[in-house]
């Protein structure tokens, strides 16, 4: 019975990261939730690699620490679908912690797949800013290319028209136009 829930989570989080649409989002950070090891929502790496009945010794080495949720309320959808009003992002915590911050205030999320950056919005003269430093790229466009200011903040506009660039020049080449 043991093997089966641990089977089951391990498949359920294989779903949810299957199914995990590509978004980049503006919104209000609404919570962030740390997580234990071997809660409902965070499954034991170890666990989910045990050997199932050969009856060999084994180890398991893991530095993480837990996982991380953050919850936001979905303003903008800049890229892609969001799916809600509210959007959730998960993952593990790495060996140097939690990569979301207990920040309650505007941001914007990017999630590639299972890859999921964030960085404070900064709104200057109307315009919305980023980190770059902390939302490192968008669709393989580095935003340290684009120039950040003496505050590490990039226009957020010049990110996605760069990306729109990369994407038409991606587009074009698919087709043998370039």
């Amino acid at each position: 019975m043991n093997h089966f829930k641990t089977c089951m989570l391990v498949l359920l989080a294989f779903a949810a990261q299957a199914s995990a649409q590509d978004v980049l989002l503006a919104g209000k950070a609404q919570r962030v939730v740390l997580l234990a090891y071997g809660t409902e929502e965070c499954p034991d790496p170890c666990v989910a690699r045990a050997p199932q009945s050969d009856g060999r010794q084994w180890v398991c080495i893991n530095n993480g620490g837990g996982c991380e949720r953050m919850d936001v309320e979905v303003k903008q959808v800049l890229l892609g679908e969001a799916g809600a009003t509210r959007r959730v992002f998960k993952k593990g915590i790495g060996e140097w912690g939690p990569s979301f911050t207990d920040w309650r205030g505007e941001v914007v999320v990017n999630q590639e797949g299972d890859r999921i950056s964030w960085s404070p919005a900064h709104l200057r003269g109307g315009k919305t800013y980023i980190e770059s430093k902390k939302l490192r790229s968008i669709r393989n466009v580095k935003t340290s290319d684009l120039g950040p200011d003496a505050d590490d903040l990039v226009a957020l506009d010049a990110v996605l028209d760069r990306v729109s660039q990369a994407d038409a020049r991606q587009q074009r080449r698919s087709i043998g136009k370039e």
